[in-house]
């Protein structure tokens, strides 16, 4: 590869971040301005900042806090999530060690689902707490999980089963939060109301309807993350936007089959994903998907054992839909 090449995109990279620092200072300039004491902080993922919590060892004026800290999992340092406080002039002096670890951060494009941009008056030590909170809940049933919510689309979906109570306790200490969505573009969630630590005591609690909507909105994520373990080099130009499009329109289409086995979604979706997103037409799938349905045989034997005629003219079905969309 011709490193000339890269210049371009590392400038546009540099740029893109002193943009975003300067938009940072100056908004904590418009909360100096309206008397609204406020701090800045950055909720990373590790899991998608591979080395993070061997990299703030690194900073000694960093100030941050484990949300795993005290729990039974606090041993996976390398994959907790982690609250970093920003200091103001870490990003007026970018060129220093925290500047440089914000800017890292930010610049790792593929981690920008796991970052988390909190502006809240609450202390490190009281926002930890607050935040620690919702890392696990439970169901009526007395079952706990961990809930991932520091994986923006893990958030996204909460946002949409949580109750309006429940959404306003999670958002009460905070003044906004903002993170990116699958396009990349920029979701700023804004508390009108006085910043405040809302959360009880008690564990968080999900209903099973909302535990059952929850999983349903992850099942796409799911099967990309198998998909992309299975064919990650064939699967590196798509996005993480138009693959989950792709997943999620195998998912609908899977499920007029009536298929509910795990296995059996992940071996539809390969057909629709690396074949062609309506293999389903194809006249001896479709017969097979029929007995299926019928339950005549299994979707696993429907899906599985294709000759290579079949084959070629799932090709032939693929690219002559790439040639119609054209």
């Amino acid at each position: 590869m011709n490193h000339s090449d890269l210049a371009p995109k590392f400038h546009d990279a540099n740029a893109a971040w002193d943009q975003w620092r300067t938009r940072l200072l100056a908004q904590w300039q418009r909360f100096a301005e309206q008397e609204a004491d406020s701090s800045l902080y950055l909720l990373a993922d590790a899991r998608g900042n591979p080395g993070l919590d061997k990299l703030l060892m690194q900073v000694p004026d960093a100030k941050w806090s484990s949300l795993w800290q005290g729990s039974v999992i606090e041993t996976y340092a390398d994959i907790a999530p982690y609250l970093i406080q920003v200091d103001p002039l870490a990003l007026e002096e970018p060129r220093e060690l925290t500047g440089r670890l914000f800017r890292r951060l930010w610049m790792e494009g593929q981690s920008r689902f796991m970052l988390t941009w909190i502006w809240s008056p609450l202390s490190l030590v009281a926002l930890d707490r607050h935040l620690k909170f919702y890392t696990r809940y439970a169901t009526p049933d007395k079952r706990e999980f961990f809930l991932h919510f520091y994986d923006n689309r893990i958030l996204a979906r909460l946002r949409s089963v949580w109750t309006d109570a429940q959404a306003k306790s999670f958002v009460a200490p905070c003044h906004e939060l903002s993170y990116c969505n699958r396009d990349f573009s920029e979701i700023v969630w804004r508390n009108d109301e006085i910043a405040v630590q809302a959360h009880a005591e008690e564990m968080l609690q999900l209903s099973a309807d909302q535990q059952a909507q929850l999983y349903a909105l992850g099942h796409a994520d799911k099967l990309m993350m198998k998909l992309r373990e299975l064919y990650g080099e064939m699967l590196d130009e798509s996005s993480e936007e138009s693959l989950h499009l792709r997943v999620t329109e195998q998912i609908e289409r899977a499920t007029r089959y009536r298929i509910k086995d795990d296995d059996d979604f992940l071996n539809y979706a390969v057909k629709g994903i690396m074949f062609s997103p309506t293999f389903d037409e194809h006249p001896v799938i479709q017969e097979r998907l029929g007995r299926a349905l019928s339950g005549e045989i299994t979707h696993r034997e429907a899906l599985t054992g294709l000759d290579r005629n079949v084959i070629r003219e799932l090709e032939r079905m693929s690219e002559s839909l790439a040639f119609s969309r054209a």
